[in-house]
């Protein structure tokens, strides 16, 4: 689908279905709402980020903290608000790493049920590979040359290449900025970071993420 200008619906009348997408992810949440229209193109009429930290002190015992999943419940509600005043007839929500991984990731989800009236659904490392990829390729003109799509987030890194046409490699690493810091500082620790625990960062990224740099090194790309 071909993405059009922003719109206001109060100085738009709804020429085809209003749907909504939020995404859970590790450091931040997002809103798009948009109009599909009758012609398949869209028309974006909201597009939303808040930081709400939802992996903070999560990576160490794989539980999601209480303040951190109240956080992400409001802000999912105001979310669902802010749909509903665009009069939204679907509204789509997947969370990604921190949840995934969580231990009490039922009780999250319950968590959301309760407080913002939605239904959540967890999506795979791979998933989220895959749709990193659709999303890129939608809007991105590769033609025939392949590219390296790279995403990194709080909680997990996406790596894909891939052509307008197909996907030829695609995984996901269990490294991302809060990851990171919750693994290797304590909460609230100034820096700088001291060049001894710099090296241990950089020798478990590479340890972390030596498969996937091989499976990218078996594809010849021009993009990245």
């Amino acid at each position: 689908m071909i993405p059009e200008t922003h719109a206001n619906p109060a100085r738009n009348p709804a020429a085809g279905r209003v749907a909504g997408f939020i995404d859970l992810g590790t450091n931040s949440m997002r809103l798009l709402l948009v109009r599909i229209n009758p012609n398949h193109s869209f028309t974006i009429l909201s597009d939303r980020k808040e930081t709400v930290r939802l992996g903070e002190g999560e990576f160490v015992e794989q539980v999601l903290q209480p303040q951190a999943m109240q956080r992400a419940a409001l802000v999912c509600r105001q979310f669902v608000e802010m749909a509903q005043a665009y009069n939204v007839e679907e509204i789509i929500a997947v969370a990604t790493s921190a949840t995934r991984e969580a231990e009490n990731q039922n009780e999250f989800l319950r968590l959301l049920k309760r407080e913002a009236q939605i239904d959540v659904h967890t999506v795979s490392g791979r998933e989220e590979a895959r749709l990193i990829y659709l999303g890129v390729a939608s809007g991105v003109e590769l033609g025939k040359e392949k590219a390296v799509f790279i995403d990194i987030g709080g909680g997990s890194t996406e790596v894909i290449v891939g052509d307008k046409q197909q996907i030829h490699f695609l995984d996901s690493l269990k490294l991302g900025a809060i990851r990171l810091t919750s693994l290797f500082f304590l909460p609230g620790e100034p820096g700088p970071i001291d060049p001894g625990r710099y090296a241990l960062i950089q020798q478990y990224v590479r340890n972390v993420a030596v498969r996937v740099i091989q499976g990218v090194q078996q594809h010849d790309f021009e993009l990245a």
